[in-house]
This record gives structure tokens, sequence and C-alpha cells, in this order.
């Protein structure tokens, strides 16, 4: 992975000294791991996370209508049809009137779509055996259960 791709680290700071560090290291690490996973990619509309998300939805639940995106992902309306007009210009979905409702737009992945999908797996499946590779299954497990109290935390919910 080349260097440059990584979005820069903020400097340590004297004024956090006291605090805890492994807030800060999940946060570096969470830009390690997204880089990582992004390099290579051709620099398009996928290299936003929101366009992740959406071609994830789409991918694992198969064709939809705009509106039932808009709920699935809590992003706002304008904000998906913007995302779906980019992503459909660029050939990762493809979007037609609903049979039932002309009103409603049914939203599909086309086949650039589907391989972009399996491709991203494969680098966040191998992402994860380079990240984990030194670490004993007891320590996976131990760590899992970790951030799993951490997110607990931070969300009031038992799994976040």
């Amino acid at each position: 992975m080349k260097q440059e791709k990584l979005c820069p680290f903020p400097p340590e700071r004297k004024e956090l000294a006291e605090s805890p560090l492994a807030p800060r290291l999940i946060i570096e690490i969470a830009r390690l791991l997204r880089a990582r996973v992004r390099d290579g990619e051709s620099e398009d509309v996928m290299q936003q996370n929101t366009a992740r998300v959406v071609l994830s939805h789409l991918a694992n639940s198969g064709a939809m209508a705009q509106l039932q995106l808009v709920e699935r992902t809590h992003l706002k309306p304008p904000t998906v049809s913007v995302l779906l007009r980019r992503m459909e210009e660029q050939g990762y979905v493809c979007r037609t009137p609903d049979r039932r409702d002309r009103r409603a737009v049914q939203v599909e992945l086309t086949e650039k779509g589907r391989a972009f999908d399996r491709d991203h797996l494969k680098r966040i499946s191998s992402n994860d055996r380079v990240a984990l590779r030194d670490f004993t299954p007891e320590e996976c497990a131990a760590l899992e259960a970790l951030l799993l109290r951490l997110r607990h935390n931070l969300t009031g919910g038992p799994n976040g």
C-alpha cells in the first residue's frame, strides 16, 4: 500500500497525554484498514463510504425501491438520489420504474456492481486476515469482547 494514499494522522497532543490511548488507536486502525481495502481501486463514486453502504444493501437484499434504501441506510433522500445517479452513470446500478407503482423507482446492481461487491468482500477478508495474523483464537475472542463493550459504552445498547 502506498503511504501517500493514507489520510494524514493528527499529531500527538500533550493535552491528551493523560487520556486513554485505545480510542485514538481504534480510529487510526480503522483508517489503516479502510485505506488498505481501497488501495488500487479506481477513483470514482465507490471511494465514498456512503456509496459502499448503498451497494452493500443492494448486494445483500437484491433490488429494492429507492425509498427502502433511504430507510435502510438512514441517509437523507437527496443524498441517496445523488449517489444513485452517480452510481448509475458509472455503471454500478440501474434504476427502473416500479411495475406496481410508476411513481416509485426500483434500484438493482448491474454486473459491474456485483463484481465490485465480490472484489470488495475479498479485499476486506484478506485485510482482516493480515490484521489478525499473529493473534491466537483466544486473543481474537478477547479483542472482540473488549470492542463490543466499547461499542456498548458508546451506544448504550447490548450490541450497538
